[in-house]
């Protein structure tokens, strides 16, 4: 198993309420491997998200190229309107190996920020 997983963009000054895609490489083959993520804030908010395979969808973790691991978070509009300033996420993936193995790829700080649509031009 590679080291923690790269992400663009960096995880801070996130907008609140926006649809955020978080993109991830391992650099290993992820094919037919479980993804789950979870973002939560010390108020109590959370969402969980996970690929097609683990109860989830292409909308919430989408693996774009599973040979060189890349998958893509794909954080929902308005999910996070209520969200502290600062939150939290957590990455597990889980190999298709027999038996399978479950790793936490990623915990780390998010941070949130308010911030209004400037109009330029309809």
């Amino acid at each position: 198993m590679s080291c923690e997983p790269e992400f663009f963009p960096i995880l801070t000054n996130l907008v609140k309420g926006d649809t955020t895609p978080l993109e991830a490489t391992l650099g290993e083959d992820i094919t037919d491997w479980k993804i789950r993520c979870e973002i939560y804030d010390d108020k109590g908010q959370s969402i969980k998200l996970a690929t097609d395979n683990t109860g989830g969808s292409d909308d919430q973790i989408e693996v774009t190229d599973a040979p060189e691991g890349e998958f893509l978070i794909k954080i929902p509009k308005d999910s996070t309107n209520d969200f502290s300033d600062k939150g939290f996420i957590e990455i597990q993936v889980e190999t298709d190996d027999i038996p399978s193995q479950k790793y936490t790829i990623h915990q780390g700080e998010i941070t949130f920020i308010d911030k209004k649509i400037e109009w330029t031009t309809p």
